[in-house]
């Protein structure tokens, strides 16, 4: 069970910009921290990655020219750009992935310094790395509808089709630890449910849930046996959070009325809980920890941060557990405009 530090630790990682950040994402063993900054007004999206704890600015991504060169110079996009979505390679290749709708507003998959990986008409996204080597999936409307797909990287082979449902778009891959199953959403007009493919070289789909409305953004415990997700299952306005185990069964509550993490529930490296953000606008969205055993109570980290958002959770390289949270700034400041990420550790008992 972790000792939830005090708020006095929490220092901002991000500068100030005239925009939104979100979406902080830490590398597998937390050496570096990305965030993406929404410009609403223009409608634009920017991607930053830096060192964690560094003091130097923070690399813009941007889509690279494609020239074939994994060494290949970044370009600069303007306007209505979007860069988003990153994904980190398991650390020993220290490289990531992202989607970019480049300068033609067509999204493509990008590799770290390099070219799209796999372009094709139709937009590419939701690209997520394998954490057990030079794998990624992503979804594509290459086909007409939005399918998964399976690229090895390195490699010469075109990505691999895991599904094809006629009547939903696949979205929202999660990888198990282990890179072997992979988990996701199927949209369609009836809603959004999940599904599971066992066994990535032999890609079968199983149905995880089915209840009306949406079960949205699954993500494995660290050991692989639990996958949590959101649902409004109950009221239709409120997404809650939800476990259950990979083999099946009935999900079981854990949360009620949380804010959506882009790539869903952010488990503690240890696997003992959940942390989140409470959606309770009088109480200016906290951020919570929930046990994942049944029977345990949920407890408030105190940020002193307000407005939260997103958040992610990793174990760094000190050997400390840490938080990173988008927020709109800490109880007392005089001026709180954009959100900012901030980082705080969560201290072991």
């Amino acid at each position: 069970m972790l000792f939830l530090a005090a708020a006095l630790a929490i220092e901002p990682a991000s500068p100030d910009y005239p925009g939104h950040c979100q979406s902080p994402r830490w590398s597998a063993d937390g050496r570096w921290l990305s965030w993406e900054v929404n410009y609403l007004e223009r409608q634009a999206v920017e991607l930053y990655v830096t060192p964690a704890g560094s003091v130097s600015p923070p690399r813009r991504v941007s889509p690279a020219v494609a020239t074939g060169s994994l060494t290949a110079g970044f370009s600069t996009t303007a306007g209505r750009s979007v860069t988003h979505e990153i994904s980190f390679s398991p650390p020993s290749l220290n490289r990531f992935v992202y989607s970019s709708s480049g300068t033609t507003e067509d999204y493509d998959v990008y590799l770290d310094g390099a070219g799209t990986l796999a372009p094709a008409p139709g937009a590419d996204g939701g690209v997520a790395w394998s954490p057990a080597g030079p794998q990624i999936v992503f979804t594509s409307a290459r086909s007409g509808q939005g399918d998964l797909y399976l690229l090895t990287l390195g490699g010469s082979a075109p990505p691999l089709k895991l599904s094809g449902d006629p009547t939903a778009s696949e979205v929202f891959p999660a990888w198990s630890p282990n890179g072997k199953m992979v988990a996701f959403v199927g949209h369609s007009r009836k809603g959004d449910s999940l599904y599971l493919i066992d066994n990535i070289e032999f890609p079968a789909p199983r149905v995880l849930t089915s209840w009306p409305g949406s079960q949205t953004r699954p993500s494995f415990s660290p050991d692989g046996t639990l996958i949590a997700f959101y649902a409004n299952r109950d009221v239709e306005g409120r997404f809650d959070l939800f476990v259950m185990p990979v083999s099946g069964g009935t999900p079981r509550l854990l949360a009620m009325g949380v804010v959506l993490n882009p790539r869903g529930p952010s488990f503690t490296p240890d696997g003992a809980s959940i942390v989140y953000v409470r959606a309770d606008d009088a109480t200016l969205n906290p951020v919570w920890a929930v046990p994942v055993a049944e029977g345990g109570k949920p407890r408030m980290v105190p940020t002193g941060t307000v407005g939260n958002t997103d958040v992610d959770v990793v174990r760094r390289t000190d050997g400390k557990t840490w938080l990173a949270v988008a927020s709109l700034g800490r109880v007392g400041d005089a001026v709180r405009d954009f959100r900012r990420v901030y980082t705080m550790p969560l201290e072991g008992r």
